[in-house]
């Protein structure tokens, strides 16, 4: 039986029509090489089948091809988010680690999967930005780290989502239709996107001139068992009509709420108007469709895997510029009614 042949960097080149060292700069993460060349030799390697010896290549770069993300898996949302990163990834030539950090000891789990491990670079979303545990370990870290939506003290920001725009059109869209009994079901207020939420809540009532109470921002989590615990709470106040409306700032959450609903009875738009967060299968397929504040998941990806790679490309550059902003979008459906 002939061998099969081995398929050389000269192949990889020889196909791409660039020469040896313009394919070699780019499998060792060079800046000075264009986006456009960079891709066409990467299609080139996964075409042909190439695979560089990563020893040799990691010994003569200091560079590992290998990135880092720490999230908490139980939002589904970051598959989305993982593969839009990855996807930036590949035009690079590197690879994606997943750990999950959970929601408790966020610092022992990284300081525990960094151990023995090298990489290049690191994507962090933590459950709690004001983890002293956390701090004291990222500030052993040799290599650019950058946050997804956190702000965490001594961290470069990737990406910042732009919840407020979308939050308070929600919240202005409700008051309009005559809602003023607003839940708001949050996640932790120990993160970014909580902070942002709560504040564009706070500024649609005050402009709308309406009285706001504060026991309907209501901090949740991640889980939907935490979303059928908050929904068991406002039960009472949604049955006396004095809560009319939920917007809800987490997809695993709402299931949680649409549980309650179901089992006591409650149907939207009749009895409660609601709003979430993701633009999925369900929220499209449920019967009406449900209005959404919808994130673009691979442009977020895609957008912390850029500005890390200029990082790990451009060391002196780390911290040196903002964050890369992602706008959200309002779309209308018919989970909501008139008051």
């Amino acid at each position: 039986m002939a061998q099969e042949k081995k398929v050389t960097i000269k192949d990889v080149a020889r196909d791409a029509g660039v020469g040896l060292g313009t394919v070699s700069r780019a499998i060792n993460g060079s800046a000075n090489i264009s986006l456009e060349t960079k891709q066409k030799i990467f299609e080139s390697i996964k075409k042909l089948g190439y695979v560089p010896n990563q020893t040799a290549q990691s010994m003569r770069s200091n560079k590992y091809r290998s990135i880092a993300l720490f999230v908490n898996i139980s939002n589904v949302a970051f598959a989305q988010i993982a593969k839009g990163i990855q996807n930036e990834l590949d035009y690079s030539g590197y690879t994606l680690s997943l750990c999950d950090v959970g929601e408790r000891d966020a610092a022992g789990k990284i300081d525990s999967f960094l151990a023995g491990r090298k990489f290049d670079g690191i994507i962090l979303s933590v459950p709690r930005e004001d983890d002293e545990q956390l701090h004291k370990v990222l500030s052993k870290v040799s290599v650019p780290i950058v946050t997804l939506d956190r702000d965490v003290p001594g961290v470069a920001g990737g990406v910042v989502i732009d919840y407020s725009h979308s939050v308070k059109r929600a919240t202005e869209y409700l008051l309009s239709l005559g809602h003023e009994g607003i839940a708001l079901i949050s996640g932790s207020g120990k993160i970014r996107p909580t902070r942002i939420s709560v504040a564009a809540f706070k500024e649609a009532y005050e402009a709308a001139g309406k009285k706001l109470d504060s026991a309907r921002i209501i901090e949740g989590g991640f889980t939907s068992d935490i979303g059928r615990n908050v929904m068991l709470d406002l039960l009472p106040d949604i049955q006396r009509g004095s809560v009319t409306a939920v917007i809800s700032l987490n997809n695993q959450m709402f299931h949680g709420i649409l549980q309650v609903m179901r089992e006591n009875g409650l149907e939207y738009p009749k009895d409660l108007s609601i709003i979430t967060v993701e633009d999925y299968e369900l929220t499209k397929l449920l019967n009406p469709p449900v209005t959404v504040i919808r994130r673009p998941l691979l442009d977020i990806g895609a957008g912390v895997a850029r500005v890390l790679l200029q990082y790990i490309e451009k060391p002196d550059m780390y911290g040196k510029q903002n964050p890369l902003s992602i706008p959200t979008e309002f779309i209308i459906r018919e989970s909501c009614s008139k008051r």
